[in-house]
């Protein structure tokens, strides 16, 4: 049996699952399968080398192996900026030692359907055995934060390779993924629930990755709101987007530790962690493993400690840029940039203020292991295009940038493009499950799978979306299409849109997406951290004239039309703005 039809074998005895059995579990069942199929699987066919391509399974693994190495590996002039005192803060307490009811709080917590390390030891297997394992466990955590280290054998990992974009060929465009044994996982938790109240403490406003009340939407909406209100009065913006080359697993360790310090997390956790990385290796897995791997530098893509780790580093990049007085005025306030994890965008004025920023963030970050990628690095602007360099490399200009999976762009007509980009996107999930939704299956299966794989991806952003009549009908006419199409129902049959929805029973994606987007609205107004979204959402905009002519419609304007120009006050009361969703969100409403 090849590897196509196993995936068909097991797609077919899920959906016979999900037929038969009307529970929770067989929507879950759903997803995994979904998941599964939809992910890039680690079957990579070949590999570009120097002199062409690789010819056999063991030069694809030796190849890969290579690269890592190469990409692991500590070089000297990193260490010159590496190699200097760090100096901890005095203990104020000694470390509460770890008991048995809080291994068990996350013993609990640890997810199932997840791919088991070297050990081969699943998370499945902790949760059954959990009765006899708990007092056992919890003695050796408690070994290791006595002691600050770790067994060996928590530090090997096996690297499965995820396919990002581009070219397939090339190594570099894949995600090393590491899995870790589920012991150590559980462990790097208990740490993680403890220093995470701490390193959240150090982030400002600014950074919305990897922190509990912050998503993609937050960063979305500040930045659409910035350019929809430059473009009203006429102001010249510069926007960069900054991308860094294989930014977690070019970060030097010691910015780890120097970053953890600054923070003010624990000695003891801090040598804890060291000791982790300093025994840490790896090899690629595929169907057979590579050799062994030292990881000199990096954090690893899988380990639950990373991404919290890699924030408090870029923390500690920009605590030592001065950029007090760049950026764009907001409320009073300078706005000069925005994170979500690696994802930062940096605001200016002028073409030559924001090659400063650029050049001063390369610099610094720079000194932490990080390359700024001058290739994928962009800047849009709605003023002059101005020739922008960072160490001497030209960064190019580009009309459009997909950010957080949204495209952005000073086009007038960019809301518009961003829907046709869902509705493209939407289709093309569409037609990968086409053996299901056009297939032999009950109307509840396509049901199921039409509103957890293929809807998600149509609104997706709606929240920041100004909607129009046109986008409205766009949507509208995307979901009538694919009911159409599931239901073999050709054009010419004339068949009523509600007759075809009473057969379907699906979510009218429209008012989902206004739904969306009045749920935000009434959010956003309850934040009280004073986080950009609200700021940028409040203020009127840059001073300047707008143009000649009826102005475009902005984000607010269908909120105003319905709850008026007090909105924001208006939605502090949730039990009325609960009322006004449904008139917002009824068909036709402009």
């Amino acid at each position: 049996m090849n590897i196509f039809t196993a995936i068909i074998s097991y797609l077919e005895d899920s959906l016979c699952v999900i037929c038969s059995v009307n529970t929770l579990s067989s929507t879950k069942c759903l997803f995994i399968t979904y998941k599964e199929l939809t992910t890039h699987r680690n079957w990579i066919g070949k590999l570009k080398i120097d002199f062409g391509e690789t010819k056999t399974r063991q030069e694809v693994i030796n190849h890969a192996t290579e690269f890592y190495k190469e990409l692991y590996k500590k070089y000297p002039e990193t260490n010159e900026i590496e190699d200097s005192h760090i100096d901890f803060e005095e203990e104020e307490e000694t470390v509460k030692p770890i008991d048995e009811c809080e291994v068990l709080e996350h013993l609990k917590k640890l997810k199932t359907e997840k791919s088991p390390g070297p050990d081969n030891i699943t998370n499945e297997i902790l949760k059954i055995g959990a009765p006899l394992l708990l007092s056992h466990l919890t003695q050796v955590f408690n070994l290791s934060l006595k002691t600050e280290k770790v067994p060996k054998q928590w530090c090997n990992s096996d690297i499965v390779l995820l396919y990002k974009k581009g070219d397939p060929l090339d190594i570099g465009n894949y995600r090393p993924i590491s899995l870790l044994p589920s012991i150590y996982k559980l462990f790097t938790t208990i740490l993680l629930s403890r220093i995470t109240p701490i390193i959240d403490a150090s982030q400002p406003i600014e950074q919305a990755g990897f922190r509990s009340g912050f998503s993609t939407i937050d960063h979305i909406h500040t930045l659409e709101q910035i350019i929809e209100k430059y473009k009203e009065f006429n102001q010249p913006l510069y926007v960069a987007y900054v991308d860094y080359t294989k930014a977690f697993d070019t970060i030097t360790h010691t910015s780890i530790w120097k970053a953890l310090n600054v923070c003010g997390v624990s000695k003891t956790y801090i040598n804890i962690i060291k000791n982790i990385y300093s025994q840490s290796t790896s090899r690629i897995k595929m169907e057979n493993k590579g050799e062994q791997i030292t990881i000199e530098k990096g954090v690893k893509q899988g380990d639950p400690l990373s991404p919290k780790l890699f924030i408090a580093v870029l923390e500690c990049v920009f605590r030592n840029l001065d950029w007090s007085q760049n950026g764009l005025c907001v409320q009073g306030h300078h706005l000069s940039h925005l994170r979500f994890a690696d994802d930062i965008v940096l605001f200016a004025k002028s073409a030559k203020e924001l090659e400063q920023m650029m050049q001063s963030l390369a610099y610094e970050s720079k000194k932490c292991g990080l390359q700024m990628n001058a290739n994928k690095t962009k800047v849009m602007t709605n003023s002059i295009q101005r020739p922008i360099k960072v160490f001497a490399q030209q960064i190019d200009y580009a009309q459009e940038y997909v950010y957080l999976g949204k495209q952005v762009s000073f086009n007038k007509n960019s809301n518009k493009e961003e829907v046709n980009r869902r509705i493209n996107s939407t289709w093309k999930k569409y037609w990968l499950h086409k053996d299901i939704l056009k297939g032999d299956y009950h109307l509840k299966l396509k049901k199921i799978v039409m509103e957890i794989c293929i809807f998600p991806s149509l609104t997706y952003g709606s929240q920041t979306w100004t909607f129009t009549n046109e986008i409205k009908s766009k949507i509208k006419t995307c979901q009538r299409s694919m009911e159409r199409s599931m239901l073999k129902i050709r054009k010419i049959q004339k068949t009523r849109s509600e007759d075809i929805r009473r057969k379907t029973r699906l979510t009218d994606a429209l008012e989902q997406a206004l739904r969306l987007k009045w749920k935000w609205a009434g959010h956003l107004s309850r934040y009280t951290d004073k986080r950009w979204s609200l700021q940028t959402t409040k203020w009127a905009g840059p001073a300047g004239k707008r143009s000649k002519g009826r102005p475009f419609k902005r984000w607010a304007d269908d909120i105003k039309e319905l709850a008026g120009k007090d909105w924001l006050t208006v939605s502090q009361n949730r039990d009325k703005w609960k009322e006004l969703e449904e008139a917002f969100t009824r068909k036709g409403f402009v």
